[in-house]
Parts: C-alpha cells; structure tokens; sequence
C-alpha cells in the first residue's frame, strides 16, 4: 500500500504543478476592487478607517501576506471576524479568560496597547493569551506535582508512567519541561491518556472510521506497539501517515481516470521512481534541496519574457538538472483539432495561455521505455495550481505530508498561535513555467513523503 501510495503521490503532484493559474489583468483589478469594498465594510463595522498596513499588519502575525490570497472571499475567511466598534461580539473572549471589559483595557495597556490597535478578534485572542501567560510564575514546587501528577496517569494507563516519557512525548513536538510553568499547562499540552482498556479511542474511529480492533491490527501490521504509548495524540502522529495512504488512494482514483492515466502506466512510474529511491544518497537529496532553493530566485516573475537571458539559462539549467536525478526523458506535445503537435521545451517555456488546446506529456526513462502520459486540457488549466515549488521543496519533509500539530497551544514561553486555515494564492504565473516546475517537484515531492513516513515511524 506504501509504494502504491507513493506512485499515486507522484502523480498528483505532477498534475496539479503543470497546471498554473492565469491571473490576467482583468482578475487582479477584480481583486482591487473587491479588497477596497472589504476595506470600506470593515472599517463601518470597527468603527474607524482600516487601511491595507493593517491587514497586512494582521496577516504578518500568521507569517502570510496579501498577496498570498486569490479572492477576497478567500482573505476575508482567514482573518476571521471584526471587532465590532461597540465591543458586543467580544463577550466569548471576556468568558474564556474570565476577564473584564476594564481588565482587559487594563491588561492591553500594561503592554502600551489598546483596543483600537485591534481589527480581529482573532488577533486580540492571540495577545490576550499572550499576555495573561507572560504573568504567570512557575510553580515552585513543579517536580513534586509533577510526580503527583505522572502517579495518577499512570493509574489511567495502567503501567508506570515516568517522567522520561512525558520528555520524550514533549520532544515530538520540539518542547521541553522548561517550557511549562504549570503541571495543567504541560498536560493541556499532551492531551488525553488512553485508558488502560483503551475505551477511549474512539476519536480514531470518528477521526479515521476504524474501530479499535481494526486500528491495532495496523498497528500490528506497521510494527507499532499500543503499549508504547501514553497520549492519543502521540498516537494519532504516528499513524495518521497510515490512513494518508488510504485516503490518497481513493480520492485520487477520480484523477486517474480524469487525466487518462491506466494502472498499467502507474504501475511503471511506481517502479521507475522506487528504483530512484533505492540508490539516492543525502548528497543527491541536498542536491535536490540546493535547486529548490535556486528555483525561489524565480518566485516573483509573470512571464517568460520578463527574465534577461541569463536567469532563462539558470532556470533551464535547473530543469534539466533535475530532470537528470530522477532519470526520466519528457516529451511535450500540443493537441488541436485531432493534431498532435511537438511542443519544444524551448516553446513550452514560452507559452502563456492555452485555448482550444491540450497540452500531452509524456514521460520516459532514459533507456526510452515509455512510462506514462497525460492530457492537460484548457479547462483544466482555470483551476487552483500549487504554488511557490521551491519554497515547497526547501522546507524539508514537512511540507509533503505534514504530521498533526498540537491544536491546544500551551507552551508558556512562546506566543501562542491561532490557527489559520492554509489559501491558495493569488499568482499571475507563466504557463511553460508551471509545467516546468511541476516536473521539477515530481520525485522530489514523494522522496520527501518517503522520509517524512520513514521519520514518523522512528520516532
């Protein structure tokens, strides 16, 4: 199921990567217009003029920025609700961290702030926490309750639970006992224990839709051990991959038969690439990780033609470089009116539209054993690509498949961080570029799957 999923995954990266996204003039001055409508709305419901620095201001707190948003419908869901000038819709907040309106003022202005510095709630909530947890001391006695605290886990559980674990469930998430001030702080933070005749794991089931003899024979299966374990979220981390898998494997059987591909044709790009796999070494993986670094370089252009022939030449060159670590040949042809046509990479690099026309590519390996095509229509070329596939390359394994992440955010020396649902972007980007950037992320995309799988499985 793993090789099969990782073939599936190399194809769906291939897909969706040649396909870019046309922003023409005509959308981004739709965007404009709709940003300064939002602008006006927002400023009638806080009650005083909320400028583009200001959102902006708001999305830099989540590492993001505008121009990472393709409609307006898209930026408005991410930033969540305004603040309503008369302060009625902040009642939840007052609730949840048992404060007043007053103490909250209080508390703003100990930090050279006020409520006027706040567009969204989720903003405020960010600092709120922020703040209230900057004024708590740690427990003096926090060794003694912690062992109080691991002998009543312990009984949940039904072995002994150390203080070495609670170490080492902390350290998949790049934490420490330091960063915790109180024992309902860092047991916040690990979430629930499973219970001794493990009648909690029903979270698996309404999660993943197995039950609890169903989730510890793949456990069995993979070599995981339910007696390993303390917390249903450590749990959940390692086998989430597992049921990636599944899922990857069902949905992207509608694309197979969208784009034409057969099982015969994955089956050859599966044992292409595993047989990639099996000789690369971390020098040709940092090799892979140095051209996606050389493609971020490219990340701001348009078009084809707003490149001087020098970055053309190192664009080329790092198509071809990778083209030569996963051993493949690539043939690119046009179909129109029942003519097929080759399309030279030079061409392909130059388009920036395609109508009333396919886009076939073919891949082969280098003894020319043909491996798989597939057919890009017009159609398909309208719909949201992935974007920025350098970037996606050098941020490691985490970008593939990303592991869960603790939702409770309770470290107490670090800004607590809302959780902000991921948008596409708003891009005007060259058609030949995103082909060439989609074959570029082919293998790299499901190495890294691979090593993220085989990572989670270590830990």
């Amino acid at each position: 199921m793993e090789k099969r999923a990782i073939a599936l995954l190399a194809f769906v990266l291939l897909v969706f990567t040649v396909m870019p996204v046309f922003a023409s003039a005509a959308q981004s001055t739709g965007f404009e217009k709709d940003f300064a409508k939002y602008l006006e709305r927002v400023s009638k419901e806080r009650g005083f003029t909320v400028t583009e620095a200001d959102i902006e201001y708001s999305l830099s707190l989540y590492e993001d920025t505008l121009d990472n948003f393709e409609t307006v419908e898209d930026l408005e869901a991410f930033l969540g609700e305004v603040i309503q000038k008369d302060g009625r819709n902040l009642r939840y907040l007052y609730e949840d961290y048992e404060i007043s309106k007053e103490e909250l003022g209080a508390l703003l202005a100990e930090n050279g702030e006020t409520l006027d510095d706040y567009v969204f709630v989720d903003d405020l909530y960010q600092a709120v926490d922020f703040y209230l947890e900057a004024r708590i001391v740690r427990d003096p006695d926090f060794d003694k309750n912690l062992e109080i605290r691991l002998k009543e886990v312990s009984k949940v559980r039904g072995f002994t639970v150390t203080r070495e674990d609670v170490v080492a469930s902390l350290a998949r998430y790049e934490e420490t006992l330091d960063n915790f001030k109180t024992i309902d702080r860092l047991f916040d933070f690990l979430g629930e224990v499973i219970k001794k005749d493990l009648s909690n794991l029903d979270y698996f089931t309404d999660v993943y839709d197995v039950n609890k003899d169903e989730l510890l024979a793949l456990m069995k299966e993979n070599g995981l051990d339910i007696n390993d374990y303390i917390f249903i979220d450590d749990l959940d981390q390692d086998i989430n991959g597992f049921f990636e898998d599944m899922y990857l494997i069902d949905e992207l059987s509608v694309l197979m038969e969208e784009y034409g591909l057969t099982m015969e044709e994955i089956d050859r790009l599966e044992a292409h690439f595993l047989s990639i796999f099996e000789t690369m070494d971390d020098e040709t993986l940092e090799q892979i990780f140095n051209l996606a670094d050389r493609m971020m370089a490219f990340e701001d252009f348009d078009t084809a033609t707003e490149l001087t022939p020098k970055e053309a030449a190192e664009l080329l060159s790092i198509y071809k470089e990778f083209i030569s670590i996963f051993q493949l040949k690539v043939e690119f042809s046009l179909i129109q009116d029942g003519t097929e046509k080759p399309l030279s990479l030079t061409a392909l690099f130059n388009m920036t539209e395609l109508v009333n026309a396919d886009l076939k590519i073919s891949l082969y390996n280098l003894q020319g054993e043909f491996l798989a095509d597939l057919i890009i229509t017009g159609e398909m070329v309208d719909s949201e690509s992935l974007h920025d596939t350098g970037q996606a390359l050098s941020n490691g394994t985490e970008k593939p498949t990303p592991a869960p992440v603790k939702k409770t955010v309770s470290s107490d020396t670090t800004v607590p961080a809302t959780v902000k649902g991921g948008e596409l972007p708003k891009t005007a980007s060259n058609y030949g570029m995103g082909a060439l950037a989609g074959l570029l992320i082919i293998s790299g995309g499901i190495f890294l799957f691979r090593k993220t799988r085989a990572t989670s499985l270590e830990k």
